[in-house]
Formats: structure tokens, sequence, C-alpha cells
């Protein structure tokens, strides 16, 4: 644009309201970045006074660098029968995968550190599978004389090109090649005088939580399949240390993450895409606040491991005018032989991205909508010996109307905090992606700028449901070199949104009029209804010198209404699973 368009352009912006309106929430913002610096500062002082203190003698030599590096492979047969409960489509499945998990770390002592995390063949099927010359393409054309194994895993497609793209159950597991690495992060680690700077691709947030999972193995049932990640910059402090300091400069610092005040403020890079536009850009920031304390002892109880801790998050776009925020909480602590933890986040906000493709498929008019949802899970074991009694509560909260002129109150949990090993993991999650396959179809030939219909397929994460799943585990054998244990429960679920579980993409393809439970079909074809079913799931597992895994583990679902297809049909399902797992 010449200078003189350019400055005439920014001129008329500026007499504007909407240039008001950014005048007045930069002074907001400013605001608080002003208050964050002071708060900062003072940190910062305190610190540095600190690390003044601590000086090492001049004469001493530079520690050199130090490296890291831990791996695991993992081995998982699977067999499910069937995965399509009210069809003929997809009666057995059956595949064996596999999985290496790099992690490793370059460090400084006393200056910072760089992580990386990739993981290579992450759900390669064993064996060299496709057709010769084709799509993906076997690397033989005679399985009878295949010495070298290819790169292919599988997905949900259509099986030729003569199969109809607009029909929901056209779609079945089909194979597509794999990529042979992919980087989960890579961030480095500054150790200032004030705290903890992380800057680069690392995880949404660490350990598991509904909100985020960082691909870890905390799952009691199932496993890991995804690392929630983010692009980040991160600042870090224990705030306890900084006032300690402060009123003592001869204090020396605890920093240890176990207990303490721990502060973080964050700024994350959702999006960029076109550099030269800003609008489209979606920025997240954000501050966390949490309390830890290794032991306590209040109100006449020894508390252990205690954490309170939470997250203010706030999302921004212009482009479809999104401000969304979030309030994550998490709680927990052991007291005695009781082991509670408690999680709970409320979203809030408004945005038109999702309106945007929901309406092109219903040929409405995109709107800003509304957006409230909430998500809670609540765990408590009780400890006595080798037995451990679990009683654990879910709770997503479900959309039953998916037009774009209603509010949007649907949330999910993260996609690997698992609940229960058959029913949400790859029943729901099979015939969600079939559904959203037939949606982006009808909205290829449009132009829109959205595709929300994408997380309609769920890959297994928990959504629109109330769930209780008492569980047991009991250790068989635990010794130095041997622990064997056995593990089960009953998975109990309902839809939690009223109108029951609802496909939003057959529902608004076949609305027809202002109501919307009479256009209403659950992700079979079938009514709503308002029960998914009771999941039964059972473990036995050993682990050999905390290196090797041999776990054996299988459910069976006993659907309820909400899995039923039009006709009332939907058979029991069983999934088993053989997994050796190598931890080095």
């Amino acid at each position: 644009m010449p200078a003189a368009m350019q400055h005439e352009s920014q001129t008329s912006r500026s007499r504007s309201p909407r240039f008001k309106e950014r005048s007045l929430r930069f002074i907001r913002n400013a605001r608080c970045v002003a208050i964050a610096s002071l708060c900062a500062l003072i940190t910062f002082t305190a610190f540095e006074q600190a690390a003044s203190a601590q000086a090492a003698p001049k004469d001493e030599k530079p520690r050199g660098t130090a490296y890291d590096v831990s791996g695991q492979l993992r081995v998982r047969s699977t067999r499910i029968e069937p995965l399509e409960l009210s069809g003929t489509q997809v009666p057995v499945m059956q595949w064996t995968e596999q999985r290496m998990r790099l992690d490793a770390s370059l460090s400084k002592p006393g200056l910072g550190r760089i992580t990386f995390q990739g993981d290579a063949l992450d759900g390669v099927l064993f064996g060299d599978n496709g057709d010769f010359a084709g799509d993906p393409s076997s690397n033989s054309g005679i399985s009878l004389s295949s010495k070298v194994p290819n790169l292919t895993r599988w997905t949900v497609g259509l099986p030729n090109e003569d199969a109809d793209a607009f029909e929901r159950t056209s779609y079945i597991p089909v194979l597509e090649a794999a990529p042979a690495f992919e980087l989960n992060y890579l961030y480095g680690d500054v150790i200032l005088p004030l705290g903890l700077l992380r800057v680069g691709r690392q995880p949404i947030s660490y350990g598991a939580s509904i909100a985020g999972h960082d691909g870890g193995r905390y799952n009691r049932f199932g496993v890991s399949k995804y690392s929630d990640a983010v692009d980040r910059i991160l600042f870090g402090t224990k705030i306890d240390e900084a006032i300690k300091i402060a009123s003592n400069p001869d204090h020396i610092p605890n920093t240890s993450l176990d207990s303490g005040v721990v502060f973080a403020l964050f700024y994350d890079f959702m999006k960029q895409d076109d550099v030269q536009i800003l609008g489209d850009d979606l920025r997240q920031m954000g501050m966390a606040l949490e309390l830890r304390r290794k032991s306590a002892d209040w109100l006449g109880f020894d508390w252990g491991n205690v954490l309170v801790g939470g997250r203010a998050v706030y999302l921004r776009n212009e482009q479809f005018d999104t401000d969304v925020f979030g309030l994550p909480f998490i709680a927990s602590a052991s007291i005695e032989n009781l082991d509670l933890e408690l999680q709970y986040i409320h979203t809030r906000g408004k945005t038109r991205e999702i309106s945007e493709g929901f309406a092109a498929l219903s040929s409405a008019e995109p709107q800003r909508q509304q957006l409230t949802a909430h998500g809670a899970r609540a765990v408590a074991d009780v400890n006595l010996g080798r037995v451990v009694l679990t009683m654990e509560f879910d709770y997503a909260s479900g959309d039953g109307d998916p037009r774009s002129s209603t509010p949007i109150t649907s949330f999910s949990f993260a996609r690997d905090m698992n609940v229960g090993l058959l029913l949400f993991e790859h029943i729901i999650a099979f015939e969600s992606a079939r559904s959203v396959a037939v949606g982006v179809e009808n909205l290829s030939d449009l132009d829109v700028e959205s595709f929300p219909l994408t997380e309609v397929q769920t890959d297994g994460r928990f959504t629109n449901a109330v769930a209780l799943f008492p569980q047991i585990y009991v250790d068989l054998v635990r010794n130095d070199d041997h622990r064997v244990w056995l593990r089960s429960g009953a998975l109990i679920a309902w839809p939690e949104d009223e109108i029951g579980l609802v496909d939003p993409v057959m529902t608004t393809l076949s609305e027809d009029g202002s109501e919307i439970r009479d256009d209403a079909v659950n992700f079979h074809g079938g009514s709503p209804g308002n029960f998914y079913g009771v999941e039964v799931d059972a473990q036995l597992g050993w682990n050999l010198k905390k290196h090797f895994d041999w776990v054996v583990e299988g459910g069976i679902l006993f659907p309820g209404n909400s899995l039923q297809d039009e006709n009332g049909d939907a058979v029991n399902s069983y999934i088993i699973e053989n997994r050796f797992v190598f931890t080095f």
C-alpha cells in the first residue's frame, strides 16, 4: 500500500468508534501490565539480593554441560468386536501398532536447559501394508516376499472412489501414510535472578488435567496418545521465597516445587496464519497461582502432597470476534489413607468462529455466539494396604442444539484424559469421525473461513456426559524386582444435555424448522436417548524392575439407548488389548 494511502487509512480508523474502543482496551491492558511489572520488579530485587549473597568465588571454574536422555518403546495389539454397534461395515477391528518416545535435555547447571520430546513410528502398523503403487503403497508387490515394513497407520475414510461421500456409513477404517517422526516439545529454560523463563513449544499444562494433558503415563486404563502443546513464553517464580528474601537478604531460597507459592505469567501464540494480517492472529494469555505443601498439620489431620491452584486464561481473535475466558481450578491432597483430587473448569465468552461453519452447513447467517461450558472431575482413593478402592466422577457439559443462533455449551476433556477403555475412546470416536467426514464433504465446495466440524470428532475425548466410575486395584505381588497388579472398574454414563447425545452434523443437515428436538439424532442415526450404557473394564499387569511392563486389559460395553440406531438396535461390544512397554 502506498505511504499516502496507508496514512489516510490509519487516520480514518483513528476516528472510528472501534479505534476508541481499542484505545480504552489498551489503557486497561497497560494498567495490568504496569501492575505485573511492579510485582516482577519487587520479585527481581529480592532474588537479585539472594543471588548476590550466594555468588560463587571468582576463581571457581564453571561446571560442564549435563545431558539427560530417556526413552519408551510401546507395542500394543488391540481387538474390538464390533466397532460399529448397529451395522455390518465394521464387524471387527484388529491391529498391532507401536511408538518410540524420546525425551532429551541439554543443561548448563546454574544457567538453564533445552528440553526436547519426539515420537517415532507413532501409530505405525506392524507389517508392510497398503497396495503396491497405491496410496499408501506397500514396499513389496507380493506380501510373501516382503522384508521391509512400511510407514502406514489407520484412519477413518472412504474405501474407494465409488463410495458415497455424503453417506455416513460409507466411511470405514482405511490406511494412510504415517510420518516417521513427530516433534512434541522443544523449549528452552533460563534461570533468572527473579525466577524461570521458558520459551518454545511446551506442554499446555503439566501432568494430567481435564484442560490439558502432557502425554505422560497417568491413565489408569488405556494409554496416552497425544501431547497437548503450545508455542509459549512463560515466566514463573515463587512468591513466598521472594517475600522471605525481601525481609531477610541472607535467606537462602528454596527452589523446590514441592512446597511454596508458585506464580506464573504466560503468553501463547495459538495461530498466526498470514503474517501480514494481524486480525487473523489468535493469542492466549494468562496467569497461574499454585500453593503446594509437601506436608502440613491442619485441623488435627496430617496432610500430604497438598496442591491448590488456579488459572485465568484469555483468548482473543479479531477475525471471528473471539473473546473467551477460561478459569481452571485444581485441588488435591492426601489425608491419612485417603487421596483426593478435584478439578473444575469454567469457560465463558463470545465467538463467531463456530457459527461460521455450522451456519454454512444449514444455509443460515453466521452469528457471534455466547459460549458457556463446564467440566469437572473428582477422584477419591482409599488405600487399604495392597488394595485401593476408587470412586471417580466425571462431568462435561453438552450441547444438544447445534444451531448457530443458540449458545455454545459443549465442553470436552483433554484427549488423553481417558474415561474407560471402549465407549468414549473408540465407539463414539469412530462414529463422530464418520459424521465429521460427511460434514466436511458438504462444506468442501463452499467458501467458509472456519471448519468447526473437526471438533465434533471426539478422538476419544470425554464430552457431553456425566459418569460414575467405581474401581478397585489390588497388588498381587510387590517386591524390589516384580509388581503384579489387578485393576477393575464399572463405568456408568449418561448424556449431560437434556436432549441427549446429539450428532451436531447430521442433526444440522436434517433441520427443517424452528424446533430442534424433532430433528435431533445421535451418532448412530437413532434418537438422542438418555443413557450411554455400562462398561466393565479389567486390567492385569506385570512390572519387571521398573523398566518393563506387560499389560493385558479389556472391557465389555452394554450400550444404552443413546447408542442405538433408528431401529433401536445396538449390540454389545468388547475390547481386548495386549501391551508391552519398555522404559529406559
